[in-house]
Formats: C-alpha cells, sequence, structure tokens
C-alpha cells in the first residue's frame, strides 16, 4: 500500500529507536543521571513508545489497520515516546545537588517524535501523498537555508579573522580553541554578518529573486509606527520574561557574549552599532526576506511566521545550550517570541527595514543593559 505518512512514519519512529538502542553503547549520550518513571527508566519508556508507533505504522502499511485507527495509534504512541523524553530531559533538574549532564540523544529523540506524532496525525486526518511531499519539501529547504547559512556565514568569518590576526589587529588563539577576546568576538560577528549576506544572495538568486523583493523602502508613518511600537512590545515580553522566571525560582541561560562580557564588558559598546549594521540586516535578509516569505506559498501567514521562527530558535540553539535544561528551553523560548514578533511586523508592513529596526534596536538595548550592569557604569 502506498501511503506516504505510513512510510515515512516508520523511518521516523526507527530514528528515535535507533538513537536510544545507540545510548545503550555510548556511541551517542543520554541524561545522566537517568530519571526513572516507576520500575522503569524515561528512556525505556521512549524506546517502547517508539517500538509501537513502528509498528502501527507496519501495520497499516500492509493494510492490516484502518488508516484513523493506526493514526491516532501512532500518534498515542509516539506521544509518549516524546513525553517520556522530556520526562528524562527536565528530571534532573528537580532533585536537590545534582548536576545534569544532557547528551546528543534526548534532541534525537525529542526531533523522532515530534516527527512521528506529526505523521502519526497525518494519517489519522488523511493528508494526501502530495501535501506531505510539498510540505517535507518547503521545511526541508528552509531549514537548510537557515542552517547552511549559519555555517556559511561562521566559516567565511574563520577566515576573517585569520586575516585579521596576520595583520596583527586580533588574536587567532580563539580558532584554536583558546580564549575569545572582545576585538576577535567583534570580528567574527562582521565576518558572519558579510557571510549571511552573501549566502543570501546565492539563494536569493537560485529563487529568482529581484532587487524589488528585498522589500526596502523609505519607513512612512506606518512603518515607524510598527518599528517603536515592535521595539516596546519586546521590551514588555523581555522584562516580563524576566519578572516570571525569578518569581519562579529559575533563570535563563547565559550567553556567550554575557560570558565574554564578563571578562571584557568595553567591547559590548562596539556591538551596539553592529547590532544595526550587521546582525540585524543578515539575519532579517535570511529568515524574514527568505525563508518566512518562501514559506508564504506553502502555509498560511501565521503557519510561516511560526516555522520561521523554529529555524531561527535551532540556529541559536548552540548559543544557549550550555546552560542547564531549563535555562536553555526558557532562553529559546524568548527567542522564539522575539522571532515571531519579528515575523509578525514584516508581514503587516512588507518593509523588511522594519524587522532590522526592532531586531537591532532590541540587540542594541540588551548590550547597553549588560554593559550597565557589569560595569555599574550608567554613563556611556
Amino acid at each position: 500500500m502506498d501511503d506516504t505518512a505510513a512510510n515515512w512514519g516508520v523511518l521516523a519512529a526507527g530514528l528515535g529507536l535507533v538513537v536510544l538502542v545507540a545510548t545503550e553503547t555510548g556511541v551517542v549520550g543520554w541524561m545522566t543521571p537517568a530519571t526513572a518513571i516507576g520500575p522503569v527508566t524515561a528512556r525505556q519508556v521512549a524506546a517502547a513508545g517508539f517500538v509501537v508507533a513502528a509498528l502501527v505504522f507496519s501495520l497499516v502499511r500492509h493494510g492490516a489497520l484502518g488508516r484513523r485507527q493506526a493514526g491516532l495509534g501512532a500518534t498515542g504512541a509516539s506521544i509518549v515516546a516524546t513525553l517520556a523524553t522530556l520526562i528524562a530531559f527536565f528530571g534532573p533538574e528537580f532533585r536537590t545537588g545534582v548536576e545534569a549532564t544532557v547528551g546528543l540523544a534526548v534532541y534525537f529523540s525529542v526531533l523522532a517524535g515530534s516527527l512521528t506524532v506529526a505523521l502519526g496525525w497525518a494519517l489519522s486526518t488523511g493528508v494526501p501523498n502530495d501535501r506531505l511531499y510539498t510540505v517535507a519539501r518547503a521545511l526541508s529547504v528552509a531549514t537548510g537555508i537557515g542552517l547552511a547559512g549559519f555555517l556559511v556565514g561562521t566559516v567565511f568569518a574563520q577566515f576573517v579573522v585569520l586575516g585579521a590576526a596576520a595583520g596583527g589587529l586580533v588574536s587567532a588563539a580563539a580558532l584554536k580553541g583558546g580564549t575569545v577576546t572582545g576585538p576577535t568576538y567583534i570580528t567574527l560577528t562582521i565576518g558572519i554578518g558579510v557571510g549571511f549576506v552573501g549566502f543570501g544572495a546565492a539563494v536569493a538568486s537560485r529563487l529568482d529573486r529581484t532587487w524589488a523583493d528585498l522589500d526596502l523602502r523609505r519607513p512612512g508613518l506606518h512603518d515607524i509606527g510598527y518599528s517603536v511600537g515592535g521595539v516596546v512590545v519586546l521590551m514588555l515580553a523581555l522584562f516580563g520574561f524576566s519578572y516570571l522566571i525569578q518569581a519562579l525560582g529559575l533563570e535563563a541561560a547565559r550567553s556567550s557574549v554575557e560570558e565574554l562580557a564578563r571578562e571584557d564588558p568595553s567591547f559590548l559598546l562596539v556591538m551596539v552599532p553592529l547590532a544595526f549594521l550587521t546582525i540585524a540586516p543578515s539575519e532579517e535578509f535570511i529568515y524574514r526576506n527568505l525563508i518566512q516569505k518562501y514559506l508564504y506559498d506553502d502555509f498560511g501567514d501565521l503557519q510561516a511566521i511560526i516555522l520561521t521562527s523554529a529555524v531561527f530558535g535551532v540556529v541559536h540553539f548552540g548559543q544557549y545550550s550550555t546552560g542547564t535544561p531549563t535555562q536553555t528551553v526558557l532562553s529559546l523560548l524568548l527567542v522564539f517570541v522575539l522571532s515571531t514578533l519579528l515575523g509578525l511586523s514584516y508581514l503587516k508592513t512588507e518593509n523588511l527595514l522594519v524587522p532590522v529596526f526592532i531586531h537591532g534596536a532590541f540587540n542594541a538595548i540588551q548590550f547597553l543593559t549588560l554593559y550597565i550592569e557589569i560595569t555599574g557604569n550608567p554613563a556611556i
């Protein structure tokens, strides 16, 4: 029986099961310490969920089960596997004095579980095969653009740092595992921005985009209103987010920028203009102008914004992955909210300068606030 959802469901559930089996041999790391759910561990429950999901998907492929019943069963089993993985992820944080180590297998298991849930639901609701192919292609291209852009920008930045080091402007020690200095971070930021724009230009050409598609025009009163309002809303969201996690006795993960600023806060003053000149323009070009507009063709406007924000969060994962599981998730949630608001501002104005300004102002305020917090000097 040619059923794309069932075929892909077997693969997704199998991926989750393979990842979990691989943790037994130490090929990939799991959570340390392990979290128990009654007499068994969370990892064992997750593995059982993937086994059941794979079995159900296989039965519908051979006509032994109806699509709706099989889809609901696979969805339920996949939800169990995903929830068990999340319990393993957060479990150690509820134990006093326990320091958790997060392995890559946990993230792969969540990814496999999410895919399996989606495919089970698609099977139960009768999503056509051609729609699944369209969605898979669109999401693959969007994610590929986001991740490849980050990779190209990072690699290009390494060469920029090497060139600057050869000229005696910065230290290249960071490229060999040494400590990143303020000037090196600034150089990396500029290099990543330039690499992002270059990669984005190549993608735009591939997508047959023109200068008119860049959506750059002089802001009108409508654009200015959204720009100012967007900054205000984001700052209120940031303050509300900070208050909430403090009230809960939690804290967000420190970003790599904050860790470096504790050693050398002066570079933050240079990062303020760079927020407007490199960080915001390059990221908004990739994520809003390229990815979000690309997804408009296959999804609703709000869906395109949410999916773009998910890609945006994945790319920023490494920046916050050094914290505890709760810290990492909370920080990425804030990044997701930021990206969603930027996407909405772009949707409403169709002017790329609006999310660029909001993004740049938000980052600039964060840099200035961090500088004042560390130095105690409000005079800038």
